[in-house]
């Protein structure tokens, strides 16, 4: 059996939608936080959804990618990071994230938003640093998100600080 030659493949149609769509944003977001919509472009055989792509911000980079999965009910919370900013992108399950923004010198001091994400409101939410976030699974299934952080993740000295929840200095409850 021979191998197919090049000019028998056919070449990929282009892109005919907009590619817009509209995430569910809370109102009066954090100070440097980024809620943008994902689009899902659907064909017979499934799914396919860009999280990042340097199309659109030259600048972009991504030296660190990883999924996170979340069984049904559990939490993660609560942390933030000193360097970095999390991109965190949302495309399945239900899964609620909470920020709260713990930066004196913010103009949005103390200031807490929640983002329901995942299949019902595909989005990528940009995190700034001191940024405090935790997030939980509310949907009946296995849940997850790919984080495309603008730094690697150093095992030697991490840029990841925890507080145990719940804390009541934070303002919410996934209860």
């Amino acid at each position: 059996m021979q191998a197919p030659k090049p000019e028998e493949f056919v070449q990929d149609k282009p892109w005919t939608d907009s590619g817009e769509a509209a995430a569910r944003v809370p109102e009066d977001l954090i100070e440097g936080v980024l809620v943008e919509p994902l689009v899902l472009r659907r064909d017979d055989r499934g799914a396919l959804v860009e999280l990042l792509t340097t199309r659109d911000a030259p600048e972009v980079t991504a030296p660190h990618v990883y999924q996170v999965f979340a069984e049904p009910g559990s939490v993660r919370a609560w942390v933030y990071h000193k360097w970095q900013s999390d991109r965190l992108c949302y495309t399945n399950g239900q899964l609620r994230l909470v920020l709260y923004d713990i930066r004196e010198d913010s103009p949005t001091f103390g200031r807490l938003n929640v983002v329901d994400a995942g299949a019902q409101n595909p989005c990528r939410v940009t995190i700034p640093p001191y940024v405090v976030h935790g997030l939980a699974n509310v949907g009946d299934t296995l849940a997850s998100f790919v984080n495309i952080p603008t730094n690697f993740y150093d095992p030697a000295n991490p840029d990841k600080s925890r507080l145990p929840y719940p804390d009541a200095r934070i303002p919410y409850s996934f209860g």
